[in-house]
């Protein structure tokens, strides 16, 4: 009896571990995704990452946007949104036909030694709007694409490294929903492209399947940025530096998103009792949004905090 209840003991030792191990197996749970300042969410398989890139839209227009990429299994996952304009502006940006040809015409041009081809394969509109499915290759990884229409905005979403009728795949495709702007970084579930960030985006660069746009597209410079202030708050003036009767100028290098908000800071130049209250307050400036060829930009720049002593 004691030598039944031993082995049935193991037995149950041995499913337990093999159940455990199992789930340390299992990929991370996909991960919803709803950058700022875009109306829209979908689902990765892996934390999104944010990387501004180059994309040719015919011989004259190339604009700089903003790709969501996530690499899983050895298949990326791409989303991009164009915001649509006015033919003055951008007309690969008009409309949805002259997008789409766009789109055909950046597949066309060659990236390096890596060849890319888009070639259209049904039509999936119905009252919703227009949806339209392509066979996509790069290099030598086939793949799937969607270009999508709204009334304010035209996206893209790829697959490079597996066919459309893989459940990954779909799941990917199907979870993309419109709804309303989010306001807000802490929210996005996406890594942005900022130099405390810079490893992330070395793997994002470097690894299989490639990326169709791999030119990057760095924040415009903006030199001295106090004027373009939207709200700009007065940094609080630290009792060590009052204390000491300290003054002087204090010079927060930071990047703007293409919202207005500031992504990344860092002190460049100033007294050591002022930084850190100089880079509180850059934290809390808001921007008006830059645009360029009517899509908006990252701009880099500098705020300067004059400290009066008291």
């Amino acid at each position: 009896m004691a030598f039944r209840l031993i082995r049935i003991i193991r037995v149950i030792v041995v499913v337990c571990f093999i159940s455990g191990a199992s789930g340390f197996a299992q990929p991370e749970p996909w991960q919803k995704i709803a950058p700022v300042g875009e109306s829209f969410t979908v689902l990765m398989p892996t934390q999104a990452v944010e990387a501004s890139r180059i994309i040719p839209l015919n011989d004259k227009d190339s604009i700089r946007e903003r790709v969501y990429s996530s690499l899983a299994t050895g298949r990326r996952y791409l989303l991009v949104a164009f915001t649509k304009t006015s033919p003055d502006r951008v007309p690969a940006l008009s409309s949805y036909d002259n997008f789409m040809r766009g789109m055909e015409q950046s597949f066309r041009s060659v990236e390096g030694e890596v060849s890319k081809s888009l070639t259209f394969d049904r039509d999936l509109s119905d009252d919703s709007g227009i949806v339209r499915q392509y066979h996509l290759k790069v290099g030598e990884y086939s793949g799937v694409a969607r270009l999508l229409a709204t009334e304010k905005a035209f996206y893209a979403l790829m697959v490079i490294g597996a066919e459309a009728d893989d459940a990954e795949v779909q799941r990917f495709l199907s979870s993309f929903t419109i709804g309303e702007a989010n306001p807000s970084n802490q929210l996005s579930g996406v890594i942005v492209d900022v130099p405390t960030n810079s490893e992330a985006f070395k793997r994002l660069s470097t690894e299989l399947p490639p990326e169709p746009w791999p030119k990057t597209a760095g924040p415009i410079m903006g030199g001295v940025l106090n004027g373009k202030a939207v709200s700009l708050p007065v940094p609080e003036y630290p009792a060590a530096a009052r204390k000491a009767h300290e003054s002087g100028e204090v010079a927060v290098k930071i990047i703007i998103d293409e919202t207005g908000n500031v992504i990344w800071a860092e002190v460049s130049d100033g007294s050591a009792n002022l930084r850190e209250a100089a880079l509180s307050a850059a934290w809390k400036a808001r921007f008006t949004p830059t645009r360029l060829m009517g899509q908006p930009v990252k701009v880099s720049g500098r705020i300067i905090y004059n400290f009066v002593a008291r």
